[in-house]
């Protein structure tokens, strides 16, 4: 698990930096190409925005991008004779995550109008069992209704945290839209379990009785994760998880609730780990491009999502490939196998949502959920005995059991943040004064804490640490520098 770790702690910088590549090569359009010189499409720059995310940037990029997005979307989805791009289910799939990928700008111009839009091409072009590739194709798609059902998980997610009734830019409000959107999601949730197969995967084909697909089940699983772990505006689930027909093409029908679909989902990819962890899945089914999932990575998050510890030894291939794949001098992750390195958008979207899935899931991980799952390599929370600020957005951690400083190497947000509170006053500072010194809102620092702890945990091997810990200063919320194991 050597280079597993070393992928992990090189994260944060790593993805900084192909955040900052991305940023020297966005197209005058304000979008993105599959590579650094091709022409913008809706696809890749849907699948930048989370990079720039999880890097922590925003503004006028991001605004840039989605400015491409509104238009590009209703237009690349005309007839091709009419100067579109082919109406084609994913421009809208990949188009709605793209725009929701940044919430804080889901009130950008134009965002909500062409979110609506969105919604409203999909109850147009409802097939049986979910969505086409294509339009004029009866077949359903796995892989677009999985992305269509995540896309609209994430905005039913988006209207609950703005409230019912709220009033959107072009004349809509959440509650009537969440109407529209609910009934979408069922219809997509129906079809993938109708599509599932008993042993908890999903073929590559839909009716037909072909080879189960490792992508397709990490799609279909992320779809129903996001799905069921929505929360409603008084915090109650979002969606009722009751058992539901499960089945149907292949074998018998089976009660199952999402919840359960998604472990099982899980269960048969890592048990199957050895049939993705170093490849890239061919998906004949999407007409006009040749289309590669990354299935390295792909799965690797689906099955972090389901449950499973990103300290799996069977995941240990696959997080040697994706550390391998980083390449310095491009600034990115290049794709595997091919006879010429190539850094990709795609590589690198679905590298950082692997890393990051890991990321969050070892953070969440305590001794009581460890002993639930009957694992003996019990994770428990170790103290700092030294963390000193270095050279190169780097900090030197010590614990009790190493032989010598270990660096953590932190993006340029995160060095911000750790040399605020560690030059700042002996007792902490409130959430208010760390979001002043960095000029952020005070509700962005604690995701910004949560990160940087995260970062530390990777670099100590995923072992739970913090460098920064929750206190209480003068009267109010706030954080401090970790107290040394020896002065308490």
């Amino acid at each position: 698990m050597r280079k597993a770790r070393a992928g992990l702690s090189a994260f944060e910088a790593r993805a900084g930096e192909a955040a900052r590549t991305l940023l020297h090569n966005q197209g005058y359009d304000g979008g993105w190409g599959l590579t650094l010189t091709s022409v913008s499409s809706i696809v890749n720059t849907s699948e930048v925005l989370p990079i720039l995310r999880a890097a922590g940037l925003a503004g006028q990029p991001v605004r840039k991008a989605l400015d491409f997005l509104t238009g590009a979307i209703p237009e690349h989805c005309r007839p091709r004779h009419k100067g579109g791009r082919g109406e084609h289910t994913r421009f809208v799939a990949f188009g709605l995550t793209g725009l929701l990928s940044h919430p804080r700008f889901f009130h950008h111009d134009g965002v909500v109008e062409a979110a609506v839009w969105c919604v409203g091409w999909l109850e147009d072009h409802r097939v049986d069992h979910g969505w086409p590739e294509v339009l004029g194709l009866d077949d359903t798609s796995l892989h677009q209704t999985a992305l269509a059902v995540h896309g609209l998980a994430q905005l039913r997610d988006t209207l609950h945290e703005l409230g019912p009734g709220f009033v959107l830019p072009g004349g809509a409000d959440t509650t009537s839209l969440l109407g529209r959107v609910e009934p979408l999601i069922d219809h997509g949730v129906h079809g993938l379990l109708y599509h599932r197969r008993s042993s908890g995967a999903w073929g590559w084909r839909t009716y037909v009785n072909t080879d189960p697909s490792p992508s397709k089940t990490a799609l279909c699983l992320l779809a129903l994760s996001a799905v069921a772990s929505g929360a409603g505006p008084g915090g109650e689930p979002a969606y009722r998880d009751a058992p539901r027909d499960a089945g149907g093409v292949h074998g018998p029908v089976q009660k199952k609730r999402l919840t359960e679909a998604v472990v099982e989902a899980g269960q048969w990819l890592l048990h199957n780990h050895h049939r993705w962890e170093t490849f890239v899945e061919d998906d004949k089914d999407v007409q006009g491009t040749a289309w590669e999932h990354m299935a390295y990575a792909l799965c690797t998050q689906a099955v972090i999502r389901a449950g499973a510890n990103p300290r799996d030894p069977r995941l240990s291939t696959a997080w040697r490939l994706m550390n391998d794949l980083w390449e310095p001098e491009a600034g990115m992750w290049n794709e595997p196998g091919a006879f010429v390195k190539r850094a990709t958008i795609r590589a690198a979207y679905y590298t950082v949502s692997a890393y990051q899935e890991a990321l969050g899931r070892l953070a969440r991980i305590g001794i009581g959920e460890e002993i639930r799952a009957g694992n003996s390599d019990i994770a428990v929370e170790i103290p700092l005995r030294g963390a000193e600020l270095a050279a190169g957005h780097t900090v030197l951690l010590t614990t009790p059991d190493s032989d010598g400083p270990v660096a953590c190497q932190l993006s340029e947000r995160l060095f911000d943040l750790a040399k605020v509170v560690h030059d700042g006053p002996g007792e902490g500072m409130s959430t208010e004064q760390i979001a002043q010194a960095l000029f952020v809102a005070p509700s962005s620092v604690p995701k910004y804490v949560q990160r940087l702890n995260q970062a530390v945990s990777a670099a100590l091997g995923g072992t739970p640490a913090r460098l920064l810990m929750a206190d209480t200063v003068n009267g109010s919320g706030g954080y401090a520098w970790a107290r040394s194991e020896a002065t308490g």
